[in-house]
């Protein structure tokens, strides 16, 4: 490879990883503000329960069922939604 590939090479890895690091920032700004937003008694609530229910269940569990949860919820409401259509 020449210099001026590699340098080429570097400037790209470099505009990626800055697009990457922008993104990172503005989802963690966001997350902050949305947690500023929470009551604290819920916030407090939702991390007691979750705590309770980890240690029940296990964190495999916990993990399978918070990664599939959101996924079949939104399968069940397009599904009932399409049976309130017809």
């Amino acid at each position: 490879m020449t210099r001026k590939s590699l340098h080429h090479q570097i400037q790209t890895v470099n505009q990626r990883l800055t697009l990457r690091q922008e993104k990172f920032h503005r989802t963690s700004e966001q997350s902050i503000t949305a947690l500023q937003k929470m009551h604290p008694y819920l916030l407090i609530g939702t991390g007691l329960v979750a705590g309770a229910v980890a240690s029940t269940m296990g964190w495999y569990k916990v993990y399978t069922a918070a990664t599939v949860g959101p996924r079949f919820y939104s399968f069940l409401i397009s599904r009932l939604m399409g049976m309130k259509n017809d």
